[in-house]
């Protein structure tokens, strides 16, 4: 699936009735390009998933981004390694494993 720019989270919003959802995978590696504030701030999401690479060339995540997210609990696969969420009937977990 295609990461989602600021456009289409906007047609998101209008389309579908989403908020207070459990996680979100955080678009384009945390770059400025998704993960628009009034996205953010309209689904408000517990935990933010980011999958990016230590020291990339491109600076991901952005701080702006960061900044966007930090009513979240971020997870990111450059600090925490492998990021595993299990479901069950009780709700979920999240576990990590650092490289």
């Amino acid at each position: 699936m295609k990461d989602a720019s600021t456009t289409r989270e906007k047609d998101i919003l209008e389309k579908y009735n989403l908020s207070n959802i459990d996680f979100i995978k955080v678009g384009h590696h945390g770059s400025n390009t998704s993960s628009g504030d009034k996205f953010i701030n309209s689904i408000k999401p517990k935990y933010s998933i980011i999958s990016v690479g230590k020291n990339n060339r491109y600076g991901h995540p952005k701080i702006s981004v960061l900044d966007t997210l930090s009513n979240s609990k971020i997870y990111r696969t450059d600090i925490d390694g492998i990021i595993e969420i299990k479901l069950n009937k009780n709700g979920y977990k999240i576990k990590t494993c650092p490289l």
